[in-house]
């Protein structure tokens, strides 16, 4: 149907915009006067029923009503099949300049037939009208909590943002001068402050650290050595929040409001969030607010978080490292020729990733898999490992099936998936001929290929069962003759580079260790 509005206390209607010779003609003045009338007439009828405004047009109300208040009416039409053929209809819509046939098209979608009759389509029309009402006042529930949503918009999302930083277990060193600056502008204080305690669990990047973000209004060390002396010994029942400029310590070193948040784990304070010299243009602008105090609290609580992630993951990682350590120890005891073996794959693995340009990250990934690279060895017979001659086909294909078996002992340990290619692939040949899988150049994982030359190198440095160590150029000369048939080639020029120093003490450790075994 088309509809109309009248507001209470307005002096027009709000016209359909109905295009085309329907439009023009539901706009006339002819029918714009009678539904003005009973608009007005509607607006104080406690009960408005269809009205019939000529033969076979009918108008329908629907009341707006808010808080027990009308607030407007809107009237609808619809027709009865007949209308279009009446005079009426064609005598206003000729002079409103408009074609009673086009007219008719236009508004055909307006006929009411079957059971949809005036009364029908008039309820039709008041819950269309109220729903439309109740969707309004949601729009304005809506808009009214977003706004407040708003206010809060920067403090809400940098919470969510350092939630999700500080889940990363990534360097803490790192991570904590920037969870400072991304704290500081959204704060509004020209300096924050965290510090952490030397006497709780010692943790790389935390333990004893003070980090600030912003400028302080004095010294850095005096700054440091003022909030040991206040806040070190502190328990967390025995706490102030919020300092004045006037108290001793810190607050009276950097003559403002200094806010304080503890920074907790397992129930004992390991450090504390700081935040001071509040920007503002005058006294009242300046003063620490409780929802800033409320925020740092959350932000001291995600710091308290990210000191347990990190305790528990060193802690998992301490655990981890014992388990392979064991690991290579079992394989020590199997082949007292390999002792410390896997320890010395590992370091040059590392040294070459580092030589590189790999991250530090990616350097311990290639040292932890050095260490298990051979852990397959551990299902192969001893007398087969330990052979002083020659081994039969036989006896070699036995050795050819320890990086297959090594995977399959790894690959069931959580998180260890990064290091399986390496373990796996450690005996393939840049030309194709290695094993287990026969792979070829960079198909080959790069971590295989960094540890085929590291396990090759110390292969032939070390004395074996059946033959002595090689003298070290010999076996750089042999290094450099295998790039581009056993050894990615690219790798090699930077390999024999490498300051094998650490290596060789490495060596003499784990010969003194065996003679004393012996």
């Amino acid at each position: 149907m088309a509809c109309w509005r009248i507001e209470a206390g307005a002096q027009d209607l709000i016209v359909p915009q109905d295009p085309g010779d329907g439009g023009r003609w539901l706009r006339t003045a002819a029918v714009r006067d009678k539904v003005w009338a009973l608009g007005v007439r509607w607006l104080e009828d406690k009960d408005p029923k269809p009205v019939e405004l000529e033969p076979g047009c009918w108008a329908l109300p629907a009341v707006e009503i808010e808080n027990r208040r009308v607030t407007g009416v809107v009237i609808g039409i619809t027709f009865e099949p007949g209308v279009f053929e009446g005079q009426w209809f064609a005598s206003t819509c000729k002079k409103a300049g408009g074609d009673p046939t086009q007219a008719q098209n236009d508004l055909a979608c307006y006929t009411c037939v079957g059971r949809a009759d005036p009364t029908t389509l008039a309820a039709a029309l008041v819950q269309s009208v109220q729903d439309h009402a109740q969707v309004s006042r949601d729009a304005e529930t809506i808009d009214q909590f977003s706004e407040q949503l708003l206010s809060t918009y920067e403090e809400t999302s940098l919470l969510f943002r350092l939630a999700r930083m500080m889940n990363s277990l990534d360097d803490p060193g790192d991570l904590i001068p920037t969870f400072c600056n991304q704290l500081l502008p959204v704060m509004q204080f020209k300096w924050i402050a965290v510090r952490f305690w030397e006497h709780h669990r010692k943790i790389k990047g935390l333990t004893g650290r003070l980090v600030v973000a912003g400028e302080l209004p004095c010294d850095t060390d005096t700054f440091n050595h003022a909030v040991v002396d206040q806040f070190s010994d502190k328990i967390r029942e025995d706490w102030t929040r919020l300092l004045e400029p006037s108290s001793p310590g810190v607050a009276g070193l950097v003559g403002s409001e200094v806010l304080v948040e503890q920074v907790t784990h397992d129930g004992e304070v390991v450090g504390v969030l700081l935040a001071g010299n509040k920007a503002g243009s005058c006294p009242m602008e300046s003063d620490v607010t409780s929802g800033e105090m409320m925020f740092l609290e959350a932000a001291a609580n995600l710091l308290g978080v990210f000191h347990e992630n990190i305790a528990r993951f060193d802690e998992q990682k301490q655990l981890f490292m014992g388990t392979l350590q064991a690991l290579t120890a079992s394989i020590d005891a199997k082949d007292p020729y390999t002792r410390g073996h896997s320890e010395r794959v590992a370091y040059l693995g590392a040294m070459l990733a580092e030589t590189m340009g790999m991250d530090a990250k990616e350097v311990e990934r290639i040292h932890t898999t050095g260490l298990v690279h051979d852990v397959g060895k551990i299902g192969v017979p001893e007398a087969v490992l330990c052979k002083a001659g020659k081994l039969t086909d036989e006896e070699f294909g036995q050795i050819k099936r320890h990086p297959v078996i090594g995977y399959n002992i790894l690959k069931g340990i959580p998180t260890i998936d990064p290091i399986l290619p390496g373990v796996l692939h450690h005996h393939e040949r840049w030309d194709g001929r290695g094993y287990p899988a026969g792979l070829a150049a960079e198909i080959i994982p790069q971590i295989g290929r960094i540890l085929a030359l590291a396990d090759t190198f110390d292969a032939m440095s070390s004395t074996r069962s059946y033959r002595p160590a090689m003298p070290r150029e010999t076996v750089l000369e042999e290094i450099e003759n295998c790039a581009g048939t056993q050894f990615d080639p690219a790798m090699v020029p930077l390999f024999v580079k490498l300051d094998f120093t650490g290596y060789d003490q490495l060596v003499a450790k784990h010969g003194a260790a065996a003679r004393a075994a012996a």
